[in-house]
């Protein structure tokens, strides 16, 4: 299949962009239901894959699904978004290979229905094999394709396209050291996800000094995070910053952060109790742990969620500053033709 972009070929392509953002409207949710699957130990609800306890996918009793127990509503809808997801990553190479046709994103896009697939395979894998490392492998690469879904929607947006202004001295150092920031917030995200997923998956008779340290890290990276993020949203309140849209991911980014470590600090209330030194108080005395209540159930997997959220949107952050300094570099301010000569 040539791939020769010309001027046309480099434009917005309207299809493109409708098709990325419907990905990432059900690779979300997807993320949510498959992280009430760990948390609601729902892994194994469904004996059978691909099939669902015998039936076709698509032909499992429509009754049985919706009344029947909780878990395997579930499983078995979490199989069903996951499939809806594939049939999306097929749509998003199409659309690529048929409008947009820039070399690098059409392969972007291979790349999410080749992982997409992978996941597939990894979450059956998991079932048939009843094998708890397999579990950890899948909730860590279901962010990282969250986050790829998600560079595609931003290399699909008009933003992408606009003829954006040459940085000032001072506006593309300010950038440069916004793309390093949020790069690295990535990284650490990403490796916040890998130790989450460890700790969620952790085995009953594990060593408390394993548990122990993975939790230290745990909160020392989330530190860290907190850190980088503040430096983001400050350096995005630069005020020449938001000719480029960059002012409000940073805000995000913070905001993000702030609710995740609120839901982790409630996701340890609602797992562990309150710490002893609050034993004092009335409210943390007389508090009960309900395992798999409504409020446990959620607040754990809204952790798990706006964590791939977090790590979205730092991809959006450095998807966007690479953007926007690549231009410096451009022989014609805004010519995306030679944007991808900055990127390939």
């Amino acid at each position: 299949m040539p791939i020769s972009p010309t001027a046309a070929d480099v434009a917005y392509q309207r299809q493109v962009h409708r098709v990325a953002l419907l990905f990432v409207l059900v690779v979300f949710p997807l993320i949510w239901v498959g992280g009430l699957v760990t948390t609601y130990d729902a892994g194994m609800a469904v004996p059978d894959w691909p099939n669902t306890y015998g039936y076709n996918l698509f032909l499992y009793p429509v009754y049985d699904w919706i009344f029947g127990p909780w878990d395997l509503f579930v499983e078995h809808g979490h199989r069903l978004l996951a499939t809806l997801a594939g049939l999306i990553a097929i749509a998003m190479v199409y659309v690529a290979c048929r409008f947009d046709r820039r070399r690098w994103f059409v392969w972007l896009a291979v790349a999410a229905l080749l992982l997409v697939i992978v996941q597939g395979v990894l979450g059956g894998l998991r079932v048939v094999l009843d094998q708890r490392q397999l579990a950890k492998i899948h909730g860590c690469l279901g962010p990282t394709f969250f986050a790829l879904v998600v560079a595609l929607s931003v290399c699909s947006s008009k933003w992408w396209f606009q003829r954006h202004p040459r940085p000032t001295a001072d506006a593309g150092r300010r950038i440069r050291e916004l793309f390093w920031t949020s790069a690295t917030l990535f990284v650490l995200s990403w490796t916040q996800l890998v130790i989450g997923a460890s700790l969620r998956h952790m085995l009953v008779d594990t060593d408390p000094m394993v548990m122990r340290s993975l939790l230290m890290a745990h909160l020392s990276l989330a530190a860290a995070i907190l850190i980088g993020s503040c430096f983001v949203a400050w350096s995005c309140g630069h005020r020449p910053l938001g000719q480029w849209g960059i002012r409000k991911f940073g805000l995000a980014l913070l905001v993000c952060v702030l609710v995740q470590i609120g839901l982790g600090m409630g996701t340890w209330v609602v797992k562990f109790g309150w710490p002893a030194w609050l034993d004092t108080f009335e409210f943390a005395s007389v508090y009960i742990i309900r395992e798999k209540s409504f409020l446990q159930m959620n607040i754990v997997t809204g952790h798990v969620a706006v964590g791939s959220l977090l790590l979205a949107v730092s991809t959006v952050l450095v998807i966007r500053t690479l953007r926007v300094a690549g231009s410096i570099k451009q022989t014609a301010v805004g010519n995306p033709a030679s944007w991808e000569k900055v990127i390939a």
